[in-house]
Order: C-alpha cells, then sequence, then structure tokens
C-alpha cells in the first residue's frame, strides 16, 4: 500500500450500486459524499469508499475507490483492510445483508474499529431499554410487537389512532397510520415514494395491508402521541448527536421536521432549525424557547448514554422525538446511519460541515487510541 496514505484509512461501506456508479465517475446525486470527502480532506483522513462487491478474506483484500484530487475523479485500489469502518450500508435484499454481516465480523475479527458499536436499532428493543430507565421511561409512548389482531384490538380500547411500523424500518417508508371510525370502519395512510391512504371495513383486513406495506419484516404497534401539528402537517424533531475529536459527546443540531400535509410521518417534509420553529410558528419568547431546549438537551443525552450503555460507544446517532400540546417530551426512534437530509436542509453550512467533519475527527480519535480499545474489546 502507497506510504501516501493519510492515517487512518477510513472505510465508507455503501450499497454495490452507489461505488458502482462513482466508478463509472456519475456523482452528481451524490452530494453527500462530497461532504464526506471535503470534511475527510480537512481531518487528514483518507476516505476509502467500498461496497460488500469487492470484500475478500484469506488473503484480505478490499476493493474500492478514493478520489483523487489533482484528477478530480475516483479512481479504483485495494488495501487488505480500513483502519476504522464507517458503516453507511443499508442493502436491498436479505442476501446483501447477510453479506454484509459477515464482512462486520470478519472486520471486528481483524481489529478493525467502528464509528458505531451497532449499525441499527430495532424499535421494540429499545423501547424495552428504556422503559428499564427511571428518567425515560414516561417518554415512551405505549408500545407492543404486533403477534395478533388481538394486540391492535387492545390499543383501540385506549386510542382512537394508532402506528404500526416495522421494527427495523428506515425514513417513515413502513410506517401506517391506523384511526378507529364509526360502523368498524378504520381509516389508514402512510408514506411509500407517495402518501397513500384510505378505509377498510373490519379489523380482520389490516394484516393484507400491513404485509403489502411492511412485508414479512417484524412489526411494532403503537398509540398515536397527539403532536403539535401546523395546517395538518404533524411536527417532529430530529437530534443530530455525535462525538468530536475529542471523543467528547455534542449536540451538533436539533431539527423540526414538517410533514407533508395529512402525511402520517413528518420525514419527507420540510425541516427547520427548531429554535426557529419555536419562534416562528408557535410564537414563543425567549425565556420559554431557552427552557425548551434545556428539556430536550438533556432528554437526549440520557437516550445517547442508555444507548452507550446497552450497545458500547457511538460515533453518532440521531434521535427521532415529538412534543405534543402539553410541551411534554416524546421518544421514537434512534438512527445510526442519519441520512442527515433534515440537517442539509435547515441547518446553516457551520453546522452542516461540522456535522460530516465530527465522524472523520472521531475516527482520527478512535485511531489514537486503538490499542487501548482493542483490549478493552478482547478481554
Amino acid at each position: 500500500m502507497r506510504k501516501a496514505f493519510d492515517r487512518p484509512i477510513v472505510g465508507l461501506f455503501l450499497d454495490s450500486w452507489v461505488v458502482n456508479s462513482l466508478k463509472k465517475q456519475r456523482y452528481g446525486i451524490f452530494f453527500r459524499l462530497d461532504l464526506f470527502f471535503r470534511a475527510a480532506e480537512r481531518a487528514g483522513v483518507t476516505l476509502f469508499l467500498f461496497s460488500i462487491d469487492g470484500v475478500s478474506f484469506n488473503p484480505d483484500r478490499v476493493e474500492g475507490i478514493i478520489y483523487n484530487r489533482p484528477r478530480q475523479r475516483w479512481e479504483p485500489i485495494a488495501i487488505s483492510r480500513p483502519d476504522i469502518l464507517y458503516d453507511r450500508f443499508v442493502g436491498r435484499s436479505p442476501a446483501q445483508e447477510k453479506r454484509a454481516d459477515f464482512i462486520r465480523r470478519q472486520f471486528h475479527r481483524r481489529g478493525v474499529l467502528k464509528i458505531n458499536s451497532r449499525h441499527y436499532f430495532d424499535k421494540m428493543e429499545l423501547y424495552q431499554i428504556l422503559s428499564r430507565h427511571p428518567q425515560l421511561a414516561h417518554h415512551l409512548p405505549y408500545t407492543r410487537r404486533l403477534d395478533s389482531l388481538a394486540d391492535i384490538s387492545h390499543l383501540f380500547r385506549f386510542n382512537k389512532s394508532i402506528y404500526l411500523k416495522a421494527a427495523t424500518g428506515r425514513r417513515g417508508q413502513q410506517v401506517i397510520r391506523v384511526t378507529r371510525l364509526p360502523n368498524d370502519e378504520y381509516a389508514y395512510s402512510y408514506f411509500v415514494n407517495q402518501l397513500h391512504s384510505g378505509k377498510i371495513k373490519g379489523l380482520y383486513r389490516l394484516p393484507a395491508l400491513i404485509a403489502s406495506v411492511v412485508g414479512d419484516r417484524p412489526v411494532i404497534v403503537q398509540q398515536a402521541v397527539d403532536l403539535i401539528q401546523i395546517d395538518d402537517r404533524i411536527v417532529d424533531f430530529r437530534g443530530e448527536m455525535q462525538r468530536n475529536g475529542q471523543g467528547k459527546l455534542e449536540l451538533v443540531a436539533v431539527l423540526a421536521r414538517l410533514g407533508a400535509k395529512d402525511s402520517p410521518v413528518a420525514t419527507h417534509g420540510t425541516s427547520l432549525m427548531a429554535k426557529d420553529f419555536f419562534y416562528k410558528y408557535l410564537g414563543y419568547s425567549r425565556e420559554a424557547v431557552a427552557s425548551l431546549e434545556k428539556k430536550i438537551e438533556d432528554f437526549l443525552f440520557q437516550v445517547y448514554q442508555c444507548m452507550e450503555e446497552a450497545y458500547g460507544p457511538f460515533g453518532e446517532i440521531a434521535i427521532d422525538f415529538g412534543l405534543d400540546n402539553k410541551g411534554r417530551i416524546w421518544f421514537f426512534e434512534c438512527n445510526a446511519k442519519s441520512m442527515k437530509v433534515s440537517l442539509i436542509n435547515g441547518a446553516d453550512q457551520q453546522v452542516i460541515q461540522r456535522a460530516f467533519l465530527n465522524p472523520m475527527l472521531y475516527a482520527k480519535y478512535l485511531y489514537r487510541h486503538r490499542e487501548n480499545i482493542n483490549k478493552y474489546h478482547n478481554r
């Protein structure tokens, strides 16, 4: 391997189609990768992009691409392994996910350090963990794993509306809101590429709807919280939290997300900084905003620390939560692979650059302390 590479080598683990597109210099839609690359340059690390297709073991060889700044193009290169794994792989099939899990295990055995201890979260497991935390339990909407229609009937005894969610779904694509109507009718809505809505007669028709949206993934059923709404647009919030180059935890930004009109989720709408939302849409005073921001910050730090107690250290987690009309904070989910879409759309350039720089600086921190970290993991 050429000695000119800055260390550590940060392996950005991506889906195959992304890496293949970049090999063909088709990168117009991958604007976030440019932000990652510029952050890597600024941090003094080498950003190495690879997918499941280029990895083999015994002998160890990872084929990927790096950006050649003088030539302004992505170029292929092979290394034995990255120093740090920055896992952004999503996968499009069970076979791809299985292969990715195998690669993760092999890297771990070879001492490759990870930005995040876990590459995904199971929503039901999260609720079970947080429910045991005395300061966080009251932030949780009632949630249970869906085993039968009886679980849905149980929630409808106490709630007019419920949510059905894939336990490991992403970006609001496998979320269904169901509202009980008179005469055994139920209104539903979900977002898959666009907003879908309709009615069904009889609860027994729900399983077919769930299967069509969620597939065969495990499902949770959850009470619907009376969230703040603006002109029939649901509002939720995302806290982007990261560790910096000293390993210290930072709250990089809190974004308010306004969903599309009548959408059951806020993921596919517009975003702005939470502070601006409180002033512009809710008309809060400076004192009220400062008080609410402190409550939110304390809540986010508690959730992050609870995740690390359960799973180990994380370089970044995006935490989704809501506020009801009485000002109560409700936890929704954690994301180990934030796409940073809301951040890019709603934050200023300084905050955006910081969000892409922190993981690279944290990679340097891990690399500097690799001997102690590996000793800890190998005990």
